[in-house]
């Protein structure tokens, strides 16, 4: 079931969007979500909009840079990105102990 968003973007995009933009939230991080699926419709519109085809990748280009920013966000704040880092260390230490010969 999805359910219906109300908030700052709600005025702004229709419905189905709205429902799009439900969809994506519904994994988790609501705010740093909605802010994804807001950029996702607006790079949707882009290209769907009849503009130079130019300009249409300029536009792309920039939202694609925010939404990799905006990924990153949402991963760091999810504590992934932490679990991730401490395996590393964890697996270079294990490598570290075994090259020396000690146990650390």
């Amino acid at each position: 079931m999805v359910r219906k968003v109300s908030g700052f973007y709600s005025r702004t995009f229709s419905e189905d969007e709205l429902l799009d933009v439900a969809r994506l939230a519904a994994a988790g991080d609501v705010s740093v979500d909605e802010e994804i699926g807001m950029l996702r419709i607006c790079m949707r519109r882009v290209l769907e909009a009849n503009i130079d085809p130019a300009k249409t990748l300029q536009l792309l280009s920039r939202g694609a840079g925010q939404l990799a920013r905006l990924m990153r966000a949402k991963r760091a704040l999810s504590g992934d990105a932490a679990d991730g880092l401490a395996d590393a260390f964890a697996k270079a230490l294990d490598e570290l102990s075994t090259e020396l010969g000690i146990d650390l």
